[in-house]
């Protein structure tokens, strides 16, 4: 298997005040891209898992877990929501983008 695209997970967090320093923080965005290899669920496979036929999945496998906290992906700057991360092998998400063009 390739790994040849990539995925960007992306962690925001908001500004306030850190008592810990005691300033305020401003809002930061922190990126992480990974190698992994990326493919389309099959109409049957996506109703199995999720029930629904109308909706576009993508498979993102990674070479290794990814354990960091992320909201969402990037995936040539288009955003995914997580819809399902697999039990078994936890380096591969079940993608939903938010805009099909």
């Amino acid at each position: 298997m390739r790994f040849n695209r990539r995925i960007t997970f992306v962690a925001e967090y908001e500004g306030g005040y850190n008592p810990e320093t005691g300033q305020h923080d401003e809002p930061r965005k922190e990126k992480d891209t990974v190698a992994c290899n990326l493919s389309e669920l099959g109409i049957e496979r996506t109703n199995e898992l999720f029930g629904q036929i109308d909706k576009k999945i993508i498979v993102a496998r990674l070479q290794r877990p990814y354990q960091s906290p992320f909201d969402y992906v990037l995936i040539d700057e288009q955003r995914f929501s997580i819809k399902r991360q697999s039990d078994y092998r936890k380096g591969v998400f079940y993608l939903e983008g938010t805009a099909w063009g």
